[in-house]
């Protein structure tokens, strides 16, 4: 048995096994985790092929050592879901090394069905899930080729590992649906599950929202119900930033207090989201919510903010209204809104003043501001210069380039010194309508700052000096500004029917758009159906079917009771009495049921052979062709040692032949 679980072709089903269910790491780990495990996996490769140098046990336990160094340099630790799959990778391209029995190939192959599940740690996408299946069917392949070394070959491996799949997928299905689901996740995730999640930063500094704008990455997707609002309405409200020292924008250190409260003077609009994890709290929400979902803190300043941080995705159902009236400001709420910094420049504080003195109420102080930047040749782009140590004043005076947090906290800092409350708000505006699913897709490239003033008739309200300068931001969103700057056309120097027909796709633009929409909406099904199939699913779908107020017990029973159902189908199935037909005689009565097609029925009392020569005597032209595949017949069924071979060989002949 020992040489068998050794011999070559073994091997490779190992190494094919380990690379399927290593491969999907390489997208998560350093590289150099991966070519450690395909390094061990050629070496051995080598040494069976090549007879190649076989390391002793003692370089063995060197190199262990050394992998052991390498991930605690790389990551700080040796636990943690990172460096966790790594040792397991490294050391299962170790093991390779070693193995020498029956049990060394065994473990081998169970670890690379941990190493599958351990892919689900960083996603649980839908590609990862297909992915998973073509691994588990190449491991479970590789322990069929261990076990029976002989008399299969690849593709019986092959389907016969896909028919035990298939086999087990009825169990799979009321394990699935009858577990009992708890809230929350099933388990803890190390800290590190999380690291190389993005989110909207909780300050803003010149540079930061237009980095972030740079991914495409998707934010949150939202459905609404009826008619969604214009792009130029969907405001999505993230953070409020109130202090500033001059250079960045920050939360205030203690967010007001008091009783939210607003007056709608529009419609609501109803909306579900479906939130990305971030790493952050915030929860994005069109400007300005009505509701607190479950889970979530409506703040002072109209933003939500879920209890924890936001590891996984969420889904959550609001309320909005675009157009509103909010309340009257207390002391603190004002001195909070009207705070300068401290290195403001005197020419930033003289222009503020000159409107102030001009104009006395906040929105003719607001439209002045908004004219300054339309009259003195302010520019949007995706590429501002860099700001010293006062981006405002360089930016009002000198520049004149910026992002949308440049005019935002500009703005926001003359409309202080001008004597009128404001504040920054962070979030994302507009999205892309995915008419696949119709559903919008909002990205972090969507990523957005704009303003809000205090006056007594409004209370807050929005302000958003980008559009005075760039209306094809707020109009079209940020795609076609990026058209409009790739063709070198300045902003604002197109009427909208122009723009429009730059921003244009043709054929194949247009086809890769629905690619990607339908490619969307495929993984948010999957989303919905398979992963996000939590504790309240479970209950709406035992409500779809009658059943009200499943408990666990009842549910356990259920869990038993189907488990024990398909278990019993497949026994039944299994210890059934068998007609054995044999593939000879099968191939042969077909051979014959063409013949009666052509007016040549076989008798029941008579032979192949005697048959044979009655056809003959009737189709002559076919005689050589009808003994051969008789002749063929008897050896295969009566002969000694026929083997598979010469059985496919009598059933190309009798697939081939046509009377």
């Amino acid at each position: 048995m020992n040489a068998a679980i050794t011999s070559r072709p073994v091997l490779h089903s190992l190494l094919v096994a380990g690379a399927c269910a290593v491969a999907p790491h390489a997208l998560e780990l350093p590289l150099w985790i991966i070519a450690v495990f395909t390094i061990g996996a050629a070496w051995r490769y080598a040494c069976e092929a090549f007879q190649w140098y076989r390391p002793s046990r003692l370089v063995r336990l060197a190199l262990m050592l050394l992998i052991l160094v390498a991930v605690f340099r790389q990551f700080g630790t040796l636990l943690g879901r990172d460096p966790g799959m790594a040792l397991l990778i490294t050391l299962l391209g170790l093991k390779f090394l070693e193995l020498k029995t029956l049990r060394d190939f065994v473990v081998s192959l169970f670890v690379f069905y941990l190493v599958i599940l351990g892919g689900f740690l960083y996603s649980q996408s839908l590609w990862l899930g297909a992915w998973a299946l073509v691994a588990v069917a190449a491991c479970t392949a590789a322990l069929i080729h261990l076990m029976q070394p002989a008399g299969l070959n690849m593709p019986q491996r092959l389907r016969l590992s896909g028919i035990m799949l298939a086999k087990a997928l009825p169990l799979m299905v009321i394990v699935y649906l009858l577990f009992p689901r708890i809230s929350g996740t099933l388990w803890g995730l190390p800290a590190d599950a999380h690291s190389g999640l993005t989110g909207m930063p909780d300050m803003m500094q010149p540079g930061s929202i237009r980095n972030l704008s740079e991914s495409s990455e998707i934010a949150f997707r939202v459905t609404f119900e009826g008619t969604p609002p214009p792009l130029r309405e969907l405001y999505w409200r993230g953070l409020v930033l109130t202090e500033t020292d001059g250079r960045g924008w920050r939360r205030g250190t203690a967010q007001p207090g008091g009783k939210v409260s607003f007056v709608s003077l529009a419609d609501p609009v109803r909306y579900d989201v479906t939130l990305e994890p971030s790493n952050k709290p915030w929860m994005p929400a069109l400007d300005i919510p009505a509701i607190r979902p479950k889970g979530a803190r409506y703040q002072a300043d109209f933003t939500l903010e879920h209890n924890e941080p936001i590891h996984e995705r969420l889904n959550y159902s609001l309320t909005s209204y675009t157009r509103y009236r909010t309340g009257a400001l207390d002391a603190a709420e004002r001195e909070q809104a009207l705070r300068l910094p401290v290195n403001l420049s005197p020419r930033t504080r003289a222009l503020a003043e000159q409107w102030r003195r001009e104009n006395g109420n906040p929105l003719p102080v607001a439209q002045a501001a908004l004219d300054y930047f339309h009259r003195e040749s302010f520019f949007y782009t995706l590429n501002p210069p860099l700001l010293g140590d006062n981006p405002v004043d360089e930016f009002l005076f000198a520049t004149h380039r910026g992002f949308c947090e440049h005019f935002a906290a500009a703005f926001v800092t003359l409309m202080r010194a001008a004597g009128v409350p404001s504040r920054v708000v962070v979030g994302y505006l507009g999205g892309e309508l995915n008419t696949a699913g119709n559903y919008l897709i909002v990205r972090q490239s969507d990523a957005h700052a704009w303003a809000e003033i205090w006056t007594a008739e409004r209370g807050w309200m929005r302000v958003d000096p980008t559009g005075a300068v760039a209306p094809e931001r707020i109009e079209l969103g940020l795609e076609a500004v990026r058209r409009l700057e790739q063709q070198g056309i300045g902003l604002g120097s197109l009427p909208a029917d122009a723009v429009l027909r730059v921003m244009e796709l043709g054929w194949f633009e247009h086809v890769a758009r629905h690619a990607r929409w339908y490619w969307d909406l495929t993984n948010m099904t999957w989303y919905r159906w398979v992963v996000d199939y939590g504790k309240e699913r479970q209950e709406r779908f035992f409500t779809s079917l009658g059943l009200d107020d499943i408990s666990w017990s009842r549910l356990t029973s259920l869990l038993f009771v189907g488990a024990l159902l398909v278990t019993l189908v497949y026994a039944f199935l299994l210890l059934r009495p068998k007609k054995s037909v044999d593939p000879a005689l099968a191939l042969y009565l077909r051979f014959c049921r063409q013949l009666a097609r052509a007016g040549m029925v076989r008798a029941p009392h008579e032979g192949a052979i005697d048959f044979a020569h009655r056809c003959a005597h009737r189709r002559p032209d076919l005689k050589n062709r009808m003994d051969a595949i008789t002749e063929r017949y008897v050896h295969v069924r009566y002969g000694e040692l026929t083997g598979a071979d010469e059985l496919r060989a009598f059933k190309r002949e009798v697939t081939a032949f046509r009377a």
